[in-house]
């Protein structure tokens, strides 16, 4: 027992003295969550330690101003990220994971939509009495002091700036359902939809500077106008219908070599343009002879049952069929023990033969360094 505790340990430690990359870049994923992790949990923490305190062993309660009405906390923004996160892992999975995501988000989102009108109802409704009374709020029936005049309706109290309304959230939405089209088609779909998302993120952008500047100038002029009611965006519209259809006809195959990009995924086109060029596409490699023939495509292996010879080193024909995708073969101890073989990762489509040195005879799992959930076992006998 003493002995198979060492052998654990100096096998773990050995993926440090001599790395094994694929496993460690495996390890990414699981650091960031941690980081993710301590930074939500600090910044709960900074939130929940900040706010106005007083000498003594109290603290003190904030008090709203006159005639402002502030929401509590609220749950509802980390449920919504939480729906989210849920329909991105079904977006991945598919199947039932993508119905479980959207039922998450729904649920989310009505609990949200239910907290804002509940809060809506809790608004005064003589809110534009207690502006003219400053910030006194008036009994049922009764009149403002004379000489108090109400705001006019459609503009805002005194001393606040409110932007108009703006199309942007729902240009936003718009072209993020492009991206996330792209995200699940790929090629000049996701090329498109990022092109879409920047447009409409820039526009946002540049209103935020507008009515950033508006605000400075109410300070300085104390001119406080919530400016006029905005017009249809017919020609972001008319932009954003332009990206939808280009990128319709592009993955459609209608045009000469349109198919090609479409069925690559963004890095790959990337990493081509990066090398002077696309790929060219020709017939497909041929699988040199070996002991054993593996092949994956759509980031799985075909066969997740391999047979081969035990007690002596054997040769393993890898096809990477996947364009753009990297793939290799490595073969582990049984029942999760140190690394017996680990071959060369390559990117697709692209064959390769691995030189696998004499195994004893067993069962053994085998897995791809970059994809954990591409595995299968190999028998040597």
């Amino acid at each position: 027992m003493i002995e198979d505790i060492w052998s654990n340990l100096i096998g773990f430690t050995q993926q440090f003295v001599v790395p094994d990359w694929g496993t460690l870049v495996g390890l990414i994923p699981i650091l960031l969550l941690v980081l993710t992790f301590l930074y939500v949990t600090w910044t709960i923490y900074r939130f929940a330690t900040a706010g106005p305190t007083r000498r003594g062993k109290h603290r003190m309660t904030p008090v709203p101003p006159p005639g402002t009405h502030l929401p509590g906390g609220s749950f509802a923004p980390l449920l919504g990220a939480f729906g989210v996160l849920m329909l991105g892992i079904g977006l991945v999975y598919g199947g039932g994971w993508l119905w479980f995501g959207l039922i998450i988000l729904g649920i989310t989102l009505l609990y949200w939509g239910r907290e804002f009108l509940r809060e809506y109802d809790r608004l005064p409704s003589s809110s534009t009495a207690m502006v003219a009374t400053g910030g006194t709020a008036l009994a049922p029936g009764s009149m403002p002091p004379p000489g108090a005049l109400p705001t006019p309706q459609g503009t805002p109290p005194p001393g606040v700036h409110i932007p108009a309304p703006s199309f942007r959230p729902l240009l936003i939405a718009m072209s993020m359902t492009l991206l996330v089209a792209g995200l699940i088609l790929g090629g000049w779909a996701l090329i498109l939809g990022a092109v879409a998302l920047s447009f409409t993120l820039l526009g946002w952008l540049f209103d935020a500077v507008r009515e950033y500047r508006a605000a400075v100038a109410a300070d300085r002029t104390g001119h406080l106008d919530a400016g006029p009611s905005p017009t249809w965006p017919i020609a972001t519209f008319a932009v954003l219908a332009w990206i939808l259809a280009g990128g319709m006809l592009l993955s459609s195959g209608l045009l000469p070599n349109a198919s090609a990009p479409a069925a690559a995924p963004l890095a790959s086109a990337v990493a081509a343009a990066a090398g002077g060029g696309l790929k060219p596409s020709g017939p497909p490699p041929s699988l040199p002879e070996a002991d054993v023939v593996e092949t994956a495509q759509n980031t799985a292996f075909v066969v997740t049952s391999l047979e081969g010879p035990a007690g002596k080193p054997f040769t393993i024909a890898f096809d990477n069929k996947d364009q753009g995708q990297s793939h290799n073969i490595a073969i582990n101890g049984p029942s999760g023990g140190a690394q017996l073989f680990m071959g060369e990762i390559i990117e697709g489509p692209k064959v390769v033969v691995y030189n696998v040195p004499a195994i004893p005879a067993g069962t053994y799992p085998f897995v791809c360094s970059v994809h954990a959930n591409m595995t299968g076992t190999i028998t040597l006998q």
